[in-house]
């Protein structure tokens, strides 16, 4: 994979996180803390209803694409049984939509719930619709279809912020939808050639039945993982307050430098993997890749923590505590990330039920950590809890691929992400006390860092050297 071909990948999450960075302060200014937690819970249900019903068959889409002759059928048969699923649930809760509104939001009436749905079907759809671009190796098309809907976004809470317009939560979320729809909208144009064809292909239940095979461990994983990113929601939502989860979706918010880098990553990741098995590449080079990534991520956490301080000029006062909170919430993002090099054992062995129980040991963590800490804490609490169980699912995740396919170095791996939660939450605990001190410390960690890693650097800046020589002398990617 050539430079261009990443940096066409990288433009989208970078775009994102950029518009993020800016949308964030002006909802967290123009609504009240309780409509920014009520956003979260969309987000977050929508994750959830994504996750539970496309029944693994996303990433058995990936993982069969490059060995799959009729692309079409495989585009169909991954995409239909989750589908039909879907709608049947949604048919089952008809009765209940004013109940389940009140239970997310506080708010009853059923309109908040149907928004709700409807971003759920639009994201579901879009879910598949992107898998094309990103194995195609579209990467413009796919970055382009990331930023339009935070342009969209960003644009509807800029006219919701005229004065004269009343503010509701109704409004935020309308705003979220017509974003959706807007990706929606792209994603169908790009890939028009390949979802079309689908729509005559052949649904083959052998075929079918071999991915819910593959798939369905992936599902409960995908739940649990949900469950693991979300619990600090939930337990902040029925333990706390909406506006301790309003704090706590900001911090994660702009935690998005570790977003971009996951972004990044694992849209690139997965299908290079799958490409280097099926093209019998010298599988060793993980190893190699796993201490380059550890060393992006060493880069990114201590970034954040030299300039978590610039979130006070943003942020209304009520969440002055964003820049304690920020170095916890990024830990998740950055440890997933570095799990997805130590982890690709599993995919390859195809031992995908070694990733339900590495996340399940993580969520259980998490949920027995938050429990106590949160109702004591708040905020605080939630991401201390979160970072905690990601370590455990760093760890579960790398130990199983290294028993499952083959060992490989992960001491140092350890040494240094463990280092990376512990300082963070030593931070939230006692910076508020001595803020000066703690800035130097992460300070100092730069030129620490610099040297640690200076033979990953090296390899970092000779790859992309190599790739950038190759773009530059040949119009064709890389096999």
């Amino acid at each position: 994979m050539n430079i261009k071909t990443i940096l066409s990948f990288a433009i989208g999450p970078i775009a994102t996180a950029g518009l993020g960075l800016v949308t964030v302060p002006i909802i967290a200014w123009v609504f009240p803390p309780a409509d920014v937690g009520r956003l979260n819970i969309v987000r977050i249900a929508v994750d959830f209803g994504v996750l539970l019903f496309n029944l693994g068959l996303d990433r058995a889409y990936v993982r069969e694409y490059y060995e799959c002759a009729d692309r079409p059928a495989l585009l169909k048969s991954c995409f239909l049984p989750g589908f039909a699923l879907m709608l049947f649930a949604f048919l089952l809760t008809l009765p209940f939509q004013g109940h389940m509104a009140a239970w997310l939001f506080d708010l009853g009436h059923p309109g908040y719930y149907w928004i709700l749905i409807a971003c759920l079907v639009v994201s579901f759809v879009s879910r598949f619709l992107s898998l094309i671009l990103r194995m195609q190796d579209r990467g413009l098309a796919f970055s382009m279809s990331q930023i339009l809907p935070k342009v969209i976004l960003l644009l509807a809470v800029a006219v919701l912020a005229w004065p004269a317009i009343p503010k509701s939560f109704g409004q935020l979320e309308a705003a979220y939808l017509v974003s959706l729809l807007s990706v929606l909208f792209v994603y169908s144009l790009s890939t028009r050639h390949e979802w079309v064809p689908a729509l005559r292909a052949p649904l083959s239940r052998p075929q079918v039945h071999a991915l819910l095979l593959y798939g369905l461990p992936l599902i409960f994983a995908g739940v649990a993982y949900w469950g693991l990113s979300a619990t600090s929601t939930l337990v902040l939502r029925t333990m706390s307050t909406l506006s301790e989860l309003a704090v706590y979706s900001v911090s994660m918010s702009f935690a998005s430098i570790g977003a971009v880098f996951q972004a990044i990553f694992t849209v690139l990741w997965a299908p290079l993997v799958y490409k280097w098995v099926a093209h019998g590449v010298d599988m060793r080079r993980v190893d190699h890749i796993a201490h380059q990534a550890l060393a992006i991520v060493c880069a990114i956490w201590v970034l954040t923590g030299v300039f978590s301080w610039v979130t006070d000029f943003v942020l209304p006062p009520r969440y002055t505590q964003v820049k304690y909170l920020m170095l916890c919430c990024i830990g998740q993002p950055l440890l997933y990330t570095l799990s997805e090099v130590t982890c690709v054992g599993i995919g390859i062995t195809r031992r995908s039920g070694l990733s339900l129980w590495s996340t399940l040991a993580a969520l259980v963590a998490n949920v027995a950590v938050s429990v106590y800490l949160t109702p004591r804490y708040g905020a605080a609490g939630a991401v201390v809890a979160n970072t905690l169980a990601f370590l455990v699912f760093f760890i579960a995740r790398t130990e199983a691929s290294a028993r499952v396919w083959r060992p490989f170095p992960r001491a140092r791996l350890y040494a240094f992400v463990s280092a990376g939660v512990g300082l963070s939450i030593a931070t939230l605990a006692f910076a508020p006390r001595a803020p000066m001190l703690f800035h130097i410390v992460w300070l100092a960690l730069l030129p620490a860092i610099a040297w640690a890693f200076r033979t990953e650097w090296t390899a970092i800046y000779r790859s992309l050297h190599s790739s950038i020589k190759l773009t530059r002398w040949s119009p064709e990617p890389e096999p």
